[in-house]
C-alpha cells in the first residue's frame, strides 16, 4: 500500500533499513545525495544532521569518506559558494567568517575563502550603506551611529565602516 514504508517520524524507508547493515548504509547514502543534490553541506554540518537522522552509532563518518572521494562533498566549494552567496548578500567579512566557522569549516579553509573571493570590501560596505541609507550623508550623529551599527551588525570592520559613512573617516571628528 502507498505510504507503507513511512516510519513514525514521516521518513521513508528508515524502519526496513535499520535491521539489515547494507540496506541501512544504501539507505544513509540515498539520504546523503538526496540533500547534497539540494544543496551544498559542510562535512561537518552533514555529518551532524545525519546523525541526528540515522543516530549516533550509525556509520556516518565512512559514508563522509565515500562522499569525499566521489566529489560529491567539498568543504572548500561549501566555502566558495557560502562566501560568494553572503557577498551577494551585502555581509562583510567578520559575519562571513562566524557563519564558515558555524558551519564547522576550519579556519586556514575559511581564510582562504575569503581570499580567493577577491572582494573590495570597502566598497561593498559603501554599497551595503547606500542600498538601505540612500547615497546622502548622515544628517547628525545619531543618523551617523545608526548607519554604523548596521554595517557592524552586517560583519564590517570598524575601518570598513567608517570609510562607508564618511570616505575620509573626519566628517564628524
Amino acid at each position: 500500500m502507498i505510504g507503507d514504508d513511512i516510519d513514525g517520524a514521516g521518513r521513508r524507508g528508515t524502519a526496513s533499513a535499520g535491521d539489515d547493515p547494507q540496506a541501512r548504509a544504501a539507505e544513509m547514502r540515498r539520504v546523503a545525495l538526496g540533500m547534497l543534490g539540494r544543496r551544498e553541506y559542510a562535512r561537518a554540518e552533514l555529518q551532524q544532521r545525519l546523525s541526528k537522522r540515522f543516530g549516533e552509532d550509525a556509520p556516518v563518518g565512512a559514508l563522509l569518506d565515500w562522499l569525499e572521494a566521489q566529489r560529491f562533498l567539498a568543504d572548500t566549494r561549501y566555502a566558495g559558494m557560502l562566501v560568494r552567496s553572503r557577498i551577494e548578500r551585502g555581509q562583510g567579512p567578520l559575519r562571513i567568517r562566524q557563519a564558515l566557522q558555524q558551519s564547522g569549516v576550519s579556519n586556514l579553509l575559511a581564510e582562504q575563502a575569503l581570499a580567493e573571493a577577491g572582494c573590495d570590501w570597502f566598497a561593498l560596505a559603501a554599497e551595503t550603506c547606500r542600498r538601505r541609507f540612500g547615497a546622502g550623508p548622515p544628517a547628525d550623529l545619531k543618523d551617523k551611529a545608526r548607519r554604523l551599527r548596521f554595517l557592524q551588525y552586517r560583519g564590517f570592520t570598524a575601518d570598513q565602516c567608517f570609510e562607508a559613512l564618511d570616505g575620509d573617516g573626519a566628517a564628524f571628528d
